[in-house]
């Protein structure tokens, strides 16, 4: 008997790799139980397929090759989640190592699976056939929407076909590892953030810049704005331009095969500064490039532009200058392509914006995060040197403000998003003015990685991350806490102001002191006066916020953005635009665009104003974020960082010093329970704030025992400074349960 159970186990096992190994996997975009990014309204791009998704043992891949979208979920207005791939777009599934693809079967939400398979076949939307991966390549027009795919697998066998690798001599890193490859030699680009600079679509060639140089490329279509990852094979070749001209330029070609996979995002380029005596350099050749302050003169048929001897051709070379067009004599910027063309070097700009006048207001001005033109990044997030509190930005007589919200918001380098603009919800705002006698008729935002970009503008609508309007400044909020704008770059056009532009102002509501601000309703923005408003602490979490008090109310303010160095005993007069935030059953004052620091005044007081009473009396709504004092209560550490206060039937929690923002104000000891757990008759000085919505909590600023016999003064306890003996006089290193002799004084420990 054992030895047939054994026979059969065998048999079972020999079995099982021709029976009952196969699986399905199931690619359900129309329900997402796997919560993939979808995209949605205007932001459709969020849904673009960056990554792969992975659900069991198959990979499904995007790949967006020279289409003109990238393959995407997307959810339109009926509320539909699918896959959509656009023409000449494919789709990749590839099955884990030791497996197979043995059947696709594909649910469409309308019309059928017509894509073209790599290898097997295709009918009535299901594909078959015996592979380790299958490419699906929609050359047909349109696009294709699945609701569903269910993959099967099964174990690979010696008929299961295997992609062949890609073949090629040089695997280059980069652009400028292709350029020094040898001429004739089958190359594997690496596309790392690689710019198309300029479409030929006539010959349809294209010129490729990335961080470390240019290429022409041929055998793909590309499309210009865009910004290209991935890679591409293709034969690396390379002319001299002018054999005449020891210095002419030398064009380095990438001719392509059809071996190739990136993604394309479209994005703003991104054009390097250059002295026009440097251009002529074979480098240079394909690059987008910007020269600063010429002379433009005209030398026979041709126009120059002139910085002291040097000059370049500047050539009208992609036909997007008007035919009447009349080059300036002076221009502030030129940006364009660099080329070498009939022995000369020339730069050739992408549009008429291109192009400014000396003395002539720029159309299109550009804030760029992403290469910290602005100012030094931070290192992180959190990194107060990114901070960017009520700066002004301005380029080209063009001002961008921004202010913090939940969090500050800062400029930092992060390693997926590289620099950029963090925004944070909760009221942060932005502001863009126009130069005076100018209006802001559009603006672009490129986002840092994917999400939505959760600002709305006082005026005008946002579409697709661009705003259209009228009006010399433009006003955006974020009210709500749905997510972070991380911004790379912002984009300004501008057009002469004219009858129909709006004169745009946030409508603040004026309060004449803290009460009334404190009465007005969450992300109301306010113009408060602040009469003799007393600063009580400051938080050290680093994000500036500060308690504050006047006759009437108490609120936290904050204020690295409205007041410059703020200190603690001082007293504030004058008026300060707001916004309002409750948060933990607290007031905040956000700041507003408007703040003009000009009109806070500071000066040192020498004592505060204390509102005095029971715990029962003080422990009230009109006294929270104020400063308070109670007599005779009892306390009880219940943490190192908590305790608790009582008198009568009423208590409150005390905190010192814990992790949130709201109680990092002062710790009188460094933890309660080093040095007291229980103390009776005491007076604490503490600010009532907020811990939750419905709970208080005291942030002391002294706490004393009435007792003779107890501690005096907490902040001055220390228990490694303190002489310490039991009741039968024997020194000891630490407190004890029980009676203690703390400097000649009685301590009890429970």
């Amino acid at each position: 008997m054992k030895k047939t159970s054994t026979l059969l186990l065998v048999l079972m096992a020999l079995l099982a790799p021709m029976t009952g190994s196969a699986e399905e996997v199931t690619f359900d975009f129309q329900n997402n139980p796997q919560g993939w990014p979808v995209g949605e309204g205007a932001n459709f791009a969020d849904g673009n397929l960056t990554s792969p998704l992975v659900v069991g043992e198959v990979t499904l891949t995007g790949i967006q090759g020279d289409a003109t979208q990238p393959c995407r979920l997307m959810k339109p207005n009926d509320g539909i989640i699918a896959l959509y791939v656009y023409k000449n777009g494919s789709i990749k599934f590839n099955a884990a190592e030791g497996r197979a693809l043995t059947k696709i079967e594909v649910t469409m939400k309308t019309g059928s699976f017509d894509l073209t398979a790599s290898t097997g076949a295709v009918a009535d939307n299901v594909w078959t056939g015996n592979a380790t991966e299958v490419v699906f390549n929609h050359a047909a027009s349109g696009n294709r929407q699945m609701l569903k795919i269910v993959v099967t697998t099964d174990a690979e066998n010696a008929e299961t076909v295997k992609p062949a690798a890609a073949e090629f001599d040089v695997e280059a890193a980069d652009i400028a590892a292709f350029r020094a490859a040898e001429d004739g030699k089958k190359v594997k680009l690496t596309l790392t953030n690689a710019q198309v600079n300029a479409v030929d679509a006539i010959f349809n060639y294209a010129y490729l810049e990335d961080a470390s140089g240019a290429v022409e490329v041929t055998g793909i279509t590309l499309t210009a704005g865009n910004v290209l990852n991935g890679y591409v094979i293709g034969t690396k070749s390379s002319d001299v331009l002018d054999y005449s001209n020891p210095d002419g330029g030398r064009e380095i070609k990438l001719a392509a095969t059809d071996d190739k996979t990136f993604t394309a995002t479209a994005a703003s380029l991104t054009a390097t500064a250059i002295e026009v005596a440097a251009i002529a350099n074979a480098e240079n050749h394909g690059r987008l490039m910007v020269i600063s302050n010429v002379e433009i003169k005209k030398e026979g048929r041709f126009y120059y532009a002139y910085s002291g001897e040097d000059k370049v051709q500047v050539k009208d070379a992609f036909m997007v200058l008007p035919t009447d067009y009349e080059w300036p004599a002076n221009a502030t910027s030129i940006t364009g392509l660099v080329t070498f063309n009939g022995a000369r070097w020339q730069i050739a700009p992408l549009k008429a914006a291109d192009i400014v006048a000396a003395g002539v207001q720029p159309t299109e001005v550009t804030f760029d995060f992403s290469n910290s033109s602005l100012m030094a990044p931070g290192t992180k997030l959190t990194d107060p040197a990114g901070f960017i509190f009520n700066k002004t930005f301005t380029v080209d007589n063009v001002a961008l403000q921004v202010t913090a919200g939940s969090a500050q918001s800062a400029i930092y380098t992060d390693a997926s998003r590289g620099t950029c603009l963090a925004m944070f919800p909760m009221y942060a705002m932005m502001g863009i003015t126009a130069p005076e006698g100018y209006a802001v008729t559009k603006i672009d935002f490129t986002q840092a990685g994917k999400g939505d970009l959760n600002m709305t503008p006082v005026v005008g609508a946002v579409e697709d991350h661009t705003w259209t309007g009228n009006s010399d400044v433009v006003y955006f909020t974020m009210p709500q806490k749905i997510g972070t704008a991380y911004l790379s770059k912002v984009t300004v056009t501008l057009a002469a102001k004219n009858a129909e532009t709006s004169t745009a102002t946030i409508d603040y509501i004026e309060c004449a002191n803290i009460a009334a601000f404190n009465a007005l309703a969450d992300g109301t923005p306010a113009k408060v006066t602040l009469t003799n408003a007393e600063v009580l602490g400051i938080s050290a979490n680093g994000y500036g916020t500060a308690w504050i008090q006047d006759a009437t109310g108490g609120c936290l303010i904050q204020y690295s953005s409205l007041i410059e160095n703020l200190k603690e005993k001082t007293k504030l007069n004058g008026v300060v635009y707001v916004i309002l935030r409750k948060n933990s059953g607290n007031t905040q004052m956000k700041d507003a665009i408007d703040t003009p620091k000009s009109e806070i005044a500071a000066t040192e007081i020498s004592d505060y104003t204390i509102v005095e009473g029971t715990l029962a009396e003080v422990n009230v709504a009109a006294n929270l974020n104020k400063l308070v004092k109670i007599s005779g209560a009892s306390f009880a550490a219940t943490s190192a960082t908590e305790g608790t206060l009582t008198q009568g039937d009423a208590t409150i929690i005390v905190s010192n010093g814990g992790a949130t923002a709201n109680q990092q104000l002062h710790k009188i000891t460094d933890t309660w329970t080093k040095d007291v757990t229980k103390m009776e008759n005491v007076t604490i000085v503490a600010i009532l704030t907020g811990k939750s919505d419905t709970v208080n909590q005291l942030l002391p600023l002294s706490m004393t025992e009435g007792s003779g016999d107890g501690i005096q003064n907490v902040n001055a306890v220390n228990a490694q400074n303190l002489t310490i003996y039991n009741l039968q006089g024997v020194r000891m290193n630490q407190l004890q349960k029980g009676i203690n002799i703390v400097n000649g004084k009685k301590i009890v420990i429970k």
